[in-house]
């Protein structure tokens, strides 16, 4: 849940630094497309550029909201809140509807496995009805490629998967080894077969599915894109960094990058810090590179699933940004990715992971999703392991008297301060994507308010926003979405009080 942790040292000095967008790099060429070169050696009857078309039937609609971190059954709160009867009635409107599983699901009194926390993070976990209640909810297709797939190890990933399968949800993103985790899976709706593809920027490196490799079996896994982190920070910023440089890496007897053939007191293009890249730039930011035998696979994937179905849905998991003070700005490489999945057969593009609302942007009639925020966000989460409250020892003695008394919910209830103690992480969206003629034709944006403040048990199920906090969601995604060219009109829509609309 947070961006990738600096050097200490370095980190104070770009602390202060981090500022505006970054630019979109260059989009890479779309590695999957194989480039027909003779039309002689295609059946005439079946046209190569026939398999990639979207024919999925006219008044389709993709509803797509944000992470889905549950741990209860909450379909009975219908019955008695009505914000929260309304946006399960808009969820059950769509054709297909997609969400973020980022949770294992597992029953934990007979459960073989054990919590494998990464970097001092919750391990998220839902009870076994979740899964039926999903879909009781409407939810037909998940993304599993995360930063949580794996919260409980590769026994949790399997019970997850056991469960789903048996509420007949489809997902994608997490298998038996790479090959599994990163191809398409598919649900046949009412108006066209439809693919997703799941992949994760966010994760820990041991997550990863591995193929098989000589005589080294596959690994299971998730979807991941590789990608390398550089620091872009100003002159004066890596001037000092290179005064710095020596005696740093002395404590750890490593040797200086050697200097680029700059004149002397001149700050060098680009230097390295305990494992740290830094390239010189006019402003701070972070930018990286994908991993270019990842993106090939994925990008193929992608190719295969839309070839194999009428409607394709990519998605990805990614917490990084190009400057990730608030209001933080998604990275590049997203930009890049997001064209590039479109161009290789990609229908819509959804981002996960960033816990707040990000830019909406239309390409080549396509919508795109660089943040869907939160849609369940449940903070009763138990049980939870030792390391999480090892790690923490110093937060829980500043916060309680009797830090040993604490509990799960007093422990969260401390780890939720600052980044995710704010009204944005309870403020979110449903999105409503029609199509005619294979092009999207109207997308429509319902605000939600996930309640922030009220007691556990009521905190973190989406209702339907009031008039007023609905025109504050739509207006933050008028200014984040501007940009990108997007115009988003907030409009009145009778029984679902505000809604921004996007008409291509």
């Amino acid at each position: 849940m947070k961006p990738k942790c600096l050097a200490a040292s370095a980190a104070l000095l770009l602390a202060a630094t981090l500022a505006a967008q970054s630019a979109p790099q260059q989009t890479p060429p779309d590695p999957s497309n194989p480039t027909p070169k003779d039309a002689t050696r295609f059946d005439p009857k079946r046209p190569i550029e026939q398999e990639v078309r979207t024919s999925v039937r006219d008044g389709f609609t993709l509803g797509a909201v944000g992470d889905c971190i549950i741990s209860r059954p909450l379909s009975q709160y219908a019955s008695r809140d009505e914000g929260f009867a309304a946006v399960v009635k808009l969820l059950g409107s769509n054709t297909v509807l997609y969400g973020n599983m980022e949770t294992s699901i597992l029953d934990i009194r007979d459960f073989k496995g054990y919590p494998f926390s990464w970097a001092g993070d919750w391990t998220l976990r839902a009870e076994p009805a979740v899964a039926k209640d999903l879909a009781k909810m409407g939810f037909q297709i998940m993304s599993r490629a995360n930063n949580h797939a794996e919260d409980w190890g590769i026994e949790g990933m399997r019970e997850t998967s056991q469960w789903l399968d048996e509420a007949g949800i489809v997902y994608a993103g997490a298998g038996e080894n790479r090959g599994l985790a990163r191809m398409a899976r598919y649900f046949e709706s009412s108006k066209g077969r439809v693919a997703i593809v799941s992949m994760a920027s966010t994760y820990r490196p041991e997550s990863a599915a591995l193929p098989a490799f000589g005589a080294t079996p596959g690994r299971p896994g998730i979807s991941g894109l590789g990608l390398r982190t550089i620091n872009v920070v100003p002159a004066d910023v890596m001037t000092a960094l290179a005064k710095m440089q020596p005696e740093l890496l002395a404590l750890h007897e490593e040797r200086p990058t050697k200097t680029d053939g700059k004149a002397p007191g001149a700050p060098p293009s680009k230097l390295s810090i305990f494992g740290e890249d830094f390239e010189l730039g006019e402003k701070a930011e972070y930018r990286y590179e994908m991993d270019q035998t990842d993106l090939a696979e994925i990008l193929r994937a992608i190719r295969l699933g839309k070839e194999h179905s009428d409607f394709l849905v990519a998605t990805i998991h990614s917490h990084e940004c190009s400057n990730c003070a608030p209001p933080s700005q998604p990275a590049a490489f997203l930009r890049d990715l997001s064209h590039a999945a479109i161009d290789a057969g990609a229908d819509a593009f959804a981002t996960t992971g960033i816990h707040h609302l990000g830019p909406i942007e239309i390409y080549k009639g396509r919508p795109i999703f660089y943040g869907l925020a939160n849609f369940f966000w449940s903070d009763i989460q138990e049980p939870l392991p030792a390391d999480l409250y090892q790690r923490n020892t110093e937060k829980l003695s500043r916060a309680f008297q009797f830090p040993g008394r604490a509990t799960d919910a007093d422990l969260s209830n401390a780890l939720n301060v600052g980044a995710f103690s704010n009204e944005e992480t309870f403020e979110t969206i449903v999105t409503q994507s029609r199509f005619e003629g294979g092009r999207l034709v109207e997308l429509r944006l319902y605000p939600v308010d996930l309640g922030y403040g009220l007691k556990l048990t009521e905190s973190g199920i989406p209702r339907l926003a009031s008039p007023e906090k609905g025109t504050k969601i739509l207006k933050r995604l008028q200014t984040l979405s501007a940009p990108y060219g997007t115009v988003i009109a907030i409009e009145d829509s009778p029984g679902l009080n505000k809604v921004g609309v996007i008409r291509p």
